[in-house]
């Protein structure tokens, strides 16, 4: 009789083990199918799309797009920074577009810094400027170059557009192109406060959103491109 009992609980655990592996795998797949589809609205807005997935990670999208009258090549991807701390934590959308800017080094403006954004290059820049007085002042200037008053003269209009927008994190300026950062989602407060689980639930980049950013970026092209 106990050796029955024994064989008992050993095919108890085996059948245990083996739904949990099943429910487990048929999350990944679920969560992969769901974050698959972030930027699904916005692929109309390219050409030549190349869109790969890694994993249960968000996709990361490599195509051309027409800004300031010429084709560019443009990289988008998400990542959830968990490195911030009394926070939620926020879902980061990249863009980055490459073209050929007449700038004489690198300019990074970073919104609220905490210290932890691994993604700007503010601390490894030289030079700190003082913003234009009438952008968004909970911001840090910074470039590899002394003299930027000019250059914030002419760039003024559209970068105090993408300021005003509460979700801009970060944009920097590299005379081989730029990268734009924003935030596009927070992580669900349930999930984090018990699990510490950054789950941000289905999720789509609406179109619109992404052309109104793009257009601005090209305002920014078009001006350093003619200097």
């Amino acid at each position: 009789m106990p050796s029955f009992q024994i064989y008992a609980a050993w095919a108890f655990l085996v059948i245990a083990i083996g739904a949990l592996a099943f429910l487990l795998a048929r999350h990944r797949q679920e969560l992969k199918l769901e974050r698959s589809e972030l930027l699904e609205d916005c692929l109309p807005l390219f050409k030549d799309v190349q869109q790969k997935q890694e994993g249960v990670h968000y996709p990361r999208v490599q195509a051309n797009v027409t800004l300031a009258g010429h084709q560019r090549q443009i990289e988008l991807w998400a990542m959830a920074d968990t490195l911030q701390t009394r926070r939620l934590p926020p879902l980061w959308l990249f863009v980055d577009i490459r073209c050929v800017l007449a700038i004489n080094g690198v300019m990074d403006v970073l919104v609220r810094p905490t210290g932890v954004e691994v993604f700007s290059p503010s601390r490894d820049l030289a030079y700190r400027h003082e913003l234009l007085g009438h952008w968004p002042q909970a911001s840090i200037l910074k470039s590899s170059f002394p003299d930027i008053e000019k250059l914030l003269q002419q760039l003024d209009l559209p970068l105090n557009e993408l300021l005003a927008d509460p979700y801009t994190k970060c944009l920097t300026l590299r005379p081989d192109g730029m990268r734009y950062v924003v935030q596009i989602a927070q992580a669900s407060q349930a999930h984090y406060m018990v699990l510490r689980n950054s789950h941000f639930g289905p999720l789509q980049v609406p179109a619109e959103f992404l052309e109104a950013k793009l257009n601005t970026l090209g305002q920014l092209i078009k001006i350093l491109e003619s200097a």
